[in-house]
């Protein structure tokens, strides 16, 4: 069994595969819009992150955007009602001019769907009415410093009728939009101080194992083996034995599946912040004992993650080595989510980094998938490798939306107006 057979037994059961995510999609709530970052080893493939605050709008193509635009419609009208005005709420980072790119463009979006947009923040360091700034590709961008009238929040003439979410806030959402009378989606209780990766993949495995049984197929096959650790610290090891340990038991476990395979690679695992984002807080090691001698370099890095965020908890999860690659370079495509419907997507890749490292660090370079027409859209990614899976890797990222759904689904984070369901 390889991946080309996932996608052959996916081509057979397709009705089953979408009446099973259906039913799955009318328990939960959506995200207005998340991405999905997938690994193809040829032996398996998998989803190995979700983001529900996505950036890199800009990496999207023109003819992605368009079809954005009417998803964002259909979901703001189906959730939120007929609204006018939408406001952007931005990470602070922005003399980041690669995010600034994505702020532009996911204003263009959202311009596109109909509705008026500005780009605004309580961030107390913008004291301006309005900051311009420059994105990378020189085009200009406004940040507007919100204020308040009473549960109101608005800048100069402009009352946002809801507040579109560009902000993981992992170090804490502003106290501010916790007592707005204005919508916010997605929910700020989803960021990444609360937000938990293990929570995540327990409910994509087990959502895994169920799609594997319409497949007929060993679930290994489409979800990456992965433990947790809590009340650690790298800084002074406290905890980083139990770690180790975590380590060799899943080395133990994938060797025991490479075996089984006959897979002839070394078993490695991730060992990533809990609450990581920006590829921030991850080490790849192939035993506890590497991870029981990181340098005093390494332990650093997985001291704080984002915003310099104390780093308390990882989880330990199974390396997928990537087969894809863009111009020799190792890649792994990245999916982008409005609702629960596929939006498009881009290719990571890096020239410094190997098949078996993260592909979300510094020095990432990113390869657009245009469209030469509408047509074209399903067949995207086929130039960019030899094989490519785009039916999984679509099914995946779904797979990954409906947990993510489920998250908010627990914490009863759903719109007001609708009780559950996605878009239809």
């Amino acid at each position: 069994m390889d991946v080309k057979s996932l996608e052959k037994r996916l081509a057979e059961r397709h009705s089953a595969v979408e009446d099973w995510i259906r039913r799955h999609a009318g328990k939960v709530c959506f995200p207005i819009y998340s991405s999905v970052d997938v690994r193809d080893a040829g032996f398996k493939i998998s989803a190995i992150d979700a983001n529900i605050f996505p950036a890199g709008f800009n990496n999207l193509c023109d003819a992605f955007l368009e079809k954005g635009a009417r998803l964002l419609r259909e979901f703001v009208t189906a959730n939120y009602g007929d609204l006018e005005r939408i406001a952007i709420y931005p990470e602070s980072h922005t003399r980041n001019k690669y995010y600034l790119q994505n702020l532009h463009a996911l204003k263009s979006m959202v311009e596109r769907a109909g509705y008026k947009a500005l780009v605004g923040t309580l961030d107390p360091k913008f004291r301006n009415g309005v900051t311009e700034l420059e994105t990378f590709e020189g085009q200009k961008i406004q940040i507007h410093r919100l204020m308040r009238n009473g549960e109101a929040l608005f800048s100069n003439d402009f009352t946002p009728e809801l507040i579109l979410i560009n902000n993981d806030f992992a170090d804490g959402r502003p106290d501010e939009l916790a007592t707005a009378g204005t919508p916010v989606t997605p929910p700020p209780a989803m960021g990444w101080y609360v937000r938990s990766k293990w929570e995540h993949f327990q409910i994509y495995d087990s959502l895994v194992k169920e799609f594997a049984e319409i497949l007929s197929v060993d679930p290994w096959l489409l979800a990456p083996l992965t433990e947790f650790e809590d009340d650690v610290r790298f800084k002074d090891g406290k905890g980083i034995d139990r770690v180790a340990t975590k380590i060799d038991y899943l080395i133990g476990r994938i060797a025991a599946k490479y075996n089984e395979y006959g897979i002839n690679r070394k078993p490695l695992v991730f060992v990533k912040d809990n609450a990581g984002t920006y590829g921030m807080g991850i080490v790849v090691v192939g035993s506890g004992d590497e991870v029981l001698n990181l340098n005093r370099s390494q332990r650093n890095k997985m001291a704080r993650g984002k915003s310099s965020s104390g780093i308390r908890a990882v989880i330990i999860q199974e390396c997928i080595p990537t087969s894809d690659y863009f111009n020799e370079f190792a890649g792994e495509p990245v999916i982008y989510m409005v609702g629960d419907q596929v939006l498009g997507g881009f290719f990571r890749y890096s020239e410094s980094k190997s098949e078996t490292e993260s592909l979300n660090a510094p020095g990432t370079q990113f390869a657009k998938l245009c469209l030469a027409g509408e047509e074209d859209f399903d067949d995207v990614l086929a130039c960019y490798q030899g094989h490519c899976s785009f039916a999984l890797y679509y099914t995946i990222a779904r797979i990954s939306c409906l947990a993510m759904g489920q998250e908010m689904k627990n914490r009863e984070l759903c719109p007001p107006a609708v009780s559950h369901g996605g878009i239809r």
